[in-house]
């Protein structure tokens, strides 16, 4: 996917917490697709110099992310990649296990839309934490909703915290819930195991589910394979605790949809899910707007 306006966000906040870019990398070649007054402008807010010589040195190796990565602290930015033809660094299948040359060498990993792509995610994920330093970052930001046939996958925060978890020696710092428009809100996302519920979403738009998780450990991945929360956990019921609200209509609604002609409740549908207030889920904390 690359880095548009929303995702190049989440990756200068990474930075601006704190995140070591020293040995960055990235899975698949990415762009950078965001234009140079967007960036200067996302590049002030969090902190970034926004001067012309520090927009030419992220602009450097355009439309590719590397001179990005630069002006964020990186020596000299690797890309992993299954395919030659962008020019990645280095070649490897992330189905499988990745070359020893790449073990333990990375202190910042980012996968900008690329495991979304890869049928093996167990292996793929068991190659992040075998490429990343312990102390490490990985920045995830992959399709949650509506991106059906951009690649294998769609994520969900349940898959996510189960696998970058203690046990698999992560821990997730942050995960983000935005739409791809450039104005969208971001929602902060609850572990499903923390709040004893699941994080569920219905909308209508492109939605990115955005992860930052720091490697505590080094351990062997998957030992115990995970499970979600809430059929691992007998303490809270799934069914209680999901928001359902979003299924009920009401009465009037119903009627129509029951008694007028089609043209009618197609129009009252599409009129239905405008307003619908998607992101009211439990575990989802919105964020102030950006301007």
């Amino acid at each position: 996917m690359g880095l548009d306006l929303q995702t190049l966000r989440f990756v200068l906040e990474c930075w601006h917490d704190g995140a070591d870019f020293g040995e960055a990398a990235t899975l698949g070649r990415q762009h950078l697709n965001v234009d140079r007054a967007e960036f200067a402008k996302e590049a002030a807010r969090y902190g970034l110099a926004a001067d012309r010589e520090a927009v030419m040195r992220a602009y450097a190796d355009h439309p590719y992310a590397d001179g990005l990565l630069h002006l964020l602290g990186a020596g000299e930015p690797a890309s992993i990649d299954a395919a030659s033809f962008e020019g990645a660094s280095h070649i490897a299948d992330m189905n499988r296990p990745v070359p020893g040359e790449l073990r333990g060498r990375f202190s910042l990993l980012i996968d900008g839309g690329t495991i979304e792509h890869i049928f093996d995610f167990r292996q793929a994920a068991i190659n992040v934490g075998a490429m990343l330093k312990v102390g490490g970052t990985f920045i995830s930001i992959n399709g949650a909703n509506n991106f059906m046939g951009h690649g294998f996958y769609q994520f969900s925060p349940e898959l996510l915290y189960r696998v970058f978890a203690p046990e698999n020696g992560f821990a997730v710092e942050t995960m983000v819930l935005t739409e791809a428009n450039a104005d969208a809100r971001w929602f902060d996302v609850a572990d499903p195991a923390t709040i004893g519920g699941r994080v569920e979403l219905v909308n209508n738009a492109r939605t990115y589910l955005m992860m930052r998780a720091r490697k505590i450990a080094e351990v062997e991945m998957f030992t115990a394979m995970p499970q979600q929360s809430d059929y691992a956990q007998t303490a809270w019921d799934s069914t209680e605790a999901s928001d359902l609200s979003f299924l009920r209509k009401p009465r009037w609604q119903q009627l129509v949809e029951d008694h007028a002609p089609r043209p009618a409740r197609q129009l009252l549908r599409r009129l239905s899910q405008a307003a619908r207030p998607h992101y009211r889920a439990s575990g989802l904390t919105p964020r102030p707007r950006f301007d």
